[in-house]
């Protein structure tokens, strides 16, 4: 592979803060085997194979660093949808027969289709996913004593 002065420059700039880090990985791929070292040898070094390697230099061959990016729609579709989420968030939790006031992350796990059979910590990065926080409810202490919030501003002060 032979490279000009300014795709080396290119590919040495990716190589040192390329963002993000699998750029950088590719680029020092194609570096090397500009300064000739062989397919096999980056292969096994970069544990990846030697296809995955022709595959790099074509694309950037054809595209410049920008073929070296991942493409939109690669890699494991999502099984939470977003938009079912949303639906189910926006009503009562007793509307679906839980007998809360409030979701739970069990609770929209065993409610909500696209979430049947999550965790409650894969249900918690579904909504994140989807652009919402979980925060739980906070217990809120009360008193039937008529001067206790008086009572309680005495210790609360600082």
């Amino acid at each position: 592979m032979e490279l000009s002065q300014q795709q080396w420059t290119e590919l040495e700039g990716v190589g040192k803060c390329g963002q993000p880090a699998y750029m950088r990985r590719k680029a020092l791929v194609l570096l090397n085997l500009a300064q000739g070292r062989s397919v096999s040898d980056l292969a096994e070094f970069f544990r990846v194979s030697r296809q995955t390697i022709y595959a790099w230099q074509g694309r950037y061959g054809e595209e410049g660093v920008e073929g070296l990016r991942v493409r939109q729609g690669r890699g494991r579709k999502a099984k939470a949808n977003p938009e079912e989420i949303e639906r189910y968030l926006r009503q009562s939790p007793r509307r679906f027969g839980v007998q809360r006031t409030r979701w739970t992350l069990k609770s929209l796990a065993d409610v909500v289709p696209s979430l049947k059979g999550f965790t409650p910590y894969g249900v918690e990065k579904a909504l994140i996913r989807a652009g919402y926080r979980y925060k739980r409810g906070q217990p809120h202490i009360h008193s039937p004593d008529p001067q206790y919030e008086e009572k309680k501003g005495l210790w609360t002060r600082p």
